[in-house]
């Protein structure tokens, strides 16, 4: 078998891909396990989704570090919390235009893997051209022209981009393959049976990436009705025929935000991020107690909020009161600000 990077930027591949792909309406559900086990291969290339703590499938990330999969090449638009796969054989290297949790802070296990060359960055890029490569991917074309990264050395580090002249006007651009990742998976609101997916709130990339990827699972909050998903059209972002599989996840983003239905889990995140990954020795401890140590993504969200002293129903009720907050009432993403004396009903009146 070819090396991830191999097939990465191969367009006649990826076309033979697509057209061996069944387009057909069939029932795709199987459980989260099964999806991970049939479709995620030992170095296949897997791209991030949503955006950054927003709606990233955590629950199949978690899995995938259950079963051990081992050699995946990252694509990170950004990368987040899944990256502390590779001091565990998990991750090989990556495509990188940032990793990190933002105001949380860097991600200490991705840093020491670079650091010490264990990790391989095989090309850095901006994040609008690493969009526009899963972008051309989508529309069906071998590379895209643009003005991103020019200027900056990033265009003499990264080996898959290259400059050229408009034929037009003469001045430089940039020219960008079209990537093809291996596998992409992506946390929705709704699904259904064919792998019709509605998302709520920004989409990101992932209409071009659900296109782009030769293997897409969709991992969901609720499996609902055809009718339903036919009667609110213009929310689907992603088409039955890119999918091959369609699993209920219920908080299946924790401990990331679900926009409109749960809030990321400020606490636990920054507690992980700062303290518990900052040795390798720390994030093994907290890898094999919350990865390895638990059977799956429900007995792991019932060991943290024990560990706060709550039921873990009650623990996440709170979450989806913070995402009432920050959806209806103006919290903010740094946790501060809106109001909280409201009542479900104002929330019901303003979310119709």
């Amino acid at each position: 078998m070819s090396h991830a990077n191999d097939r990465l930027f191969d367009h006649k591949l990826a076309r033979e891909w697509k057209l061996k792909k069944s387009r057909a309406e069939k029932d795709k559900r199987m459980t989260l396990q099964e999806a991970i086990a049939t479709l995620v291969e030992d170095g296949d290339s897997i791209v991030e989704t949503g955006f950054a703590y927003v709606r990233g499938p955590m629950a199949a990330y978690w899995e995938i570090g259950r079963q051990r999969k081992k050699n995946l090449v990252g694509i990170f638009t950004p990368g987040g919390m899944n990256t502390a796969w590779h001091e565990f054989g998990g991750l090989e290297g990556a495509h990188v235009a940032y990793v990190g949790v933002e105001m949380r802070g860097l991600i200490s296990p991705f840093r020491r893997g670079v650091e010490a060359g264990t990790l391989k960055v095989y090309s850095e890029w901006s994040h609008g051209a690493l969009s526009l490569a899963l972008r051309a991917a989508e529309q069906g074309v071998n590379y895209v022209a643009c003005k991103s990264m020019l200027g900056t050395d990033l265009m003499r580090t990264n080996p898959y981009v290259k400059e050229a002249r408009d034929p037009w006007t003469g001045e430089p651009v940039c020219l960008v393959p079209a990537m093809y990742p291996d596998v992409a998976i992506f946390h929705v609101h709704h699904a259904d049976k064919y792998g019709n997916s509605r998302i709520w709130g920004p989409s990101v990339n992932d209409t071009a990436i659900a296109i782009a990827a030769r293997k897409v699972i969709v991992t969901c909050e609720r499996i609902v009705s055809t009718e339903d998903i036919r009667s609110n059209p213009y929310q689907v972002i992603i088409p039955h025929y890119c999918v091959d599989a369609v699993c209920e996840v219920p908080y299946g983003a924790y401990p990331g935000d679900m926009p409109g239905m749960y809030y990321f889990d400020r606490r636990l995140q920054e507690r992980v991020v700062r303290v518990e990954w900052k040795t390798r020795e720390s994030t093994k401890e907290w890898y094999e107690k919350y990865i390895l140590g638990t059977k799956d993504h429900y007995e792991m969200i019932q060991l943290i909020a024990e560990e706060e002293g709550m039921n873990v129903l009650e623990y996440m009720k709170r979450l989806e009161q913070l995402s009432c907050d920050a959806s209806y009432f103006g919290l903010g993403y740094w946790g501060v600000g809106g109001e909280r004396d409201w009542r479900y009903e104002e929330v019901a009146k303003r979310a119709i």
